[in-house]
């Protein structure tokens, strides 16, 4: 579902990600998704930032959670659980070793999981690898207001963009529609 966000004034002085000044304003698809129990209900919203030609990639790329995470880390290794088990059958593996394999496979890949999230590290002057601005919180009006946003919570990973953003957007924050943090 796509809902109707404030009037925001998104300043396009630099980019928001690496504080370059050759930027242009280009829509970034930011969701919101709330869990209840098994179930989720996703917001997206589409924030009108502004990104240069190098940063545009990760308007794309949206943070993953812990439970995300979670699910690599049990993925990877069933798979490489799966792998030890066919090398197994053609190596012959210490004693210790084929006692231990589950073990030796969930230890492997958090190791390989820890260093894929390590290399998706921004490039310098970049402030993020993934989505600069990102939503932390949303209420939405219901009854006649229906689909209409009456609260946002901004988090952004630009410290300096932060700063022209709350300058800018000084009457909705006071109004407590908007609130800008840092990242």
């Amino acid at each position: 579902m796509s809902d109707a966000t404030p009037l925001l004034n998104f300043p396009t002085v630099f980019c928001c990600n690496c504080g370059d000044t050759n930027c242009e304003t280009q829509l970034q698809d930011t969701r919101m998704t709330r869990y209840f129990g098994f179930a989720g209900v996703e917001t997206t919203f589409e924030l009108p930032i502004p990104v240069c030609a190098a940063c545009i990639k990760s308007t794309r790329r949206r943070p993953s959670g812990w439970f995300a995470r979670l699910l690599v880390w049990a993925i990877t290794s069933c798979l490489v659980f799966g792998g030890l088990i066919l090398l197994g059958e053609n190596v012959a593996l210490p004693v210790w070793g084929v006692e231990h394999l589950f073990a030796i496979a969930a230890a492997l890949s958090l190791l390989l999981v820890i260093l894929f999230y390590r290399f998706r590290r921004p490039r310098p002057p970049q402030t993020s690898f993934y989505q600069p601005v990102r939503i932390k919180a949303a209420s939405l009006r219901f009854g006649r207001a229906a689909g209409q946003v009456g609260y946002m919570k901004l988090a952004f990973t630009n410290h300096d963009y932060l700063n022209v953003f709350t300058t800018a957007n000084r009457d909705a924050i006071n109004a407590k529609i908007v609130a800008a943090v840092k990242a």
